[in-house]
């Protein structure tokens, strides 16, 4: 397959949501990564080539297409996107879980009052009151750290239903929460300079994972839960290899067309534009 073909499927999956842009980042092994920053922290350059050939010198053969993908796909509006799309799904699966929870334990009239602590309801009231226009119930005003403490206090409920190797370390589930909750206050406060590692990245991808789909007594099918609108996570793995390798089957220039000019067609860095089938 042609470069172009390839990145037009992967563009198309991104668009369709089953692909993050991340996803392709992280896509090439961690050693070729962290050589590559490290290649582009010394030398200033963001030149594939270049890059390539300072790789080559460090015993690290990479293909100067996927260092071009990576370089594009590594920039920060692309990373803080997709990890705001990250911690948004587990907070937005959290919340909808200990409330269907609930609702099949305590009844949908006894939910609130049986299940969230008091101290929690007061602050979800009282964030409601002062807002000018107040969503449709006090539980939309917790945050992810009032999800945690709801956990923590009633996890003799909730870890019923939870993946039976979360279930059993609390403890274990409750540090990574902290975590995240610093991790979302870096991306959602991007002034404060705070900067995403990608160790950062695995952690969110791995407490994705290990949430598995959150499924409470009374949810019946994918397709309810589907139109409720709940957010599907995009990867099945956080170390699954989504591209082995984006590398074009002829190492010849691309055919004339599909380049603007000559000097596109014989310019190392050229990429193939998308062309409309």
């Amino acid at each position: 397959m042609r470069t172009s073909d390839v990145m037009n499927f992967l563009w198309t999956k991104i668009g369709e949501g089953e692909l993050r842009r991340s996803d392709i980042a992280f896509s090439l092994k961690r050693n070729v990564r962290k050589a590559i920053e490290a290649v582009v922290a010394e030398t200033k350059s963001q030149t594939p080539g270049r890059i390539c050939k300072e790789l080559e010198k460090r015993g690290i053969h990479c293909n100067r297409f996927d260092v071009r993908v990576y370089l594009e796909y590594r920039r920060a509006p692309v990373v803080l996107g997709d990890m705001y799309e990250l911690v948004r799904n587990i907070e937005v699966r959290l919340h909808r879980f200990i409330k269907r929870v609930f609702v099949a334990e305590f009844g949908a009239d006894e939910w609130w009052r049986g299940g969230v602590p008091d101290n929690i309801r007061a602050e979800c009231a009282a964030l409601r009151e002062k807002d000018p226009e107040p969503a449709p119930e006090p539980y939309n005003y917790t945050h992810l750290i009032a999800l945690r403490e709801i956990l923590d206090r009633k996890w003799s409920i909730l870890s019923k239903h939870l993946p039976p190797e979360t279930a059993q370390n609390k403890k274990d589930l409750l540090e990574r929460l902290v975590q995240l909750n610093r991790i979302r206050n870096n991306v959602m406060h991007p002034v404060r300079g705070g900067m995403l590692t990608e160790e950062e990245f695995e952690f969110v991808y791995n407490l994705e994972e290990d949430l598995g789909p959150l499924t409470a007594p009374e949810e019946t099918s994918p397709v309810q839960e589907k139109a409720e609108g709940s957010v599907q996570p995009s990867s099945d793995s956080a170390s699954r290899e989504l591209v082995s390798r984006l590398e074009p089957v002829s190492e010849a220039p691309p055919p004339q067309e599909e380049a603007a000019t000559s000097e596109q067609a014989t310019g190392e860095d050229f990429i193939p534009s998308v062309k409309a089938s």
